[in-house]
């Protein structure tokens, strides 16, 4: 593989060292270090880089190979949004499980004293058609704030006296 040159050195330079005091990415700061070795070192090769950091010498050629169309953007070299699986439960839907469970479960038509897992999942079935396993239920009420201690129930309620 034929030894890459990077364009525009010194100003690179000046931007990748004034992005390591300032940033907490860290796989951006590796790839951006991967970068700063070459342009230091200039009898380094991707090869050498790549063995140094257990990586592909592939891998860094396509980092520079971005840096340098990009006339060195360092946002190339962040990692892009990884999608993932959308939630069952949306947030509009989470806000309005919130209030919900501000309240009596007999008000919804649940026959329960107070919010469990269980109810919650009852709750969901009839209210948004989703079914969802109590642990999970568990689980949203955490999320929302609500924590079920041994001998208290799941509300924000203060205890009844």
């Amino acid at each position: 593989m034929k030894k890459l040159v990077i364009h525009n050195q010194s100003k690179i330079k000046k931007q990748i060292l004034s992005y390591f005091q300032s940033t907490e990415d860290l796989k951006l700061s590796y790839r951006l270090h991967c970068i700063l070795m070459l342009i230091e070192n200039e009898t380094l090769s991707c090869e050498d880089v790549a063995k140094l950091h257990g990586t592909t010498p592939q891998t860094i050629a396509r980092w520079i190979h971005a840096f340098n169309k990009t006339g060195g953007d360092i946002s190339v070299l962040k990692d892009k949004e990884k999608p993932g699986r959308a939630p069952r439960v949306s947030e509009v839907q989470l806000n309005i499980i919130s209030d919900v469970l501000k309240k009596d479960p007999r008000e919804y038509g649940i026959k329960a004293d107070r919010w469990e897992g269980s109810t919650l999942s009852e709750l969901l079935k009839q209210k948004f058609n989703i079914d969802l396993k109590i642990r999970q239920c568990q689980r949203i009420m955490k999320k929302l704030g609500l924590a079920n201690k041994k001998g208290r129930d799941w509300s924000n309620r203060p205890p009844e006296q």
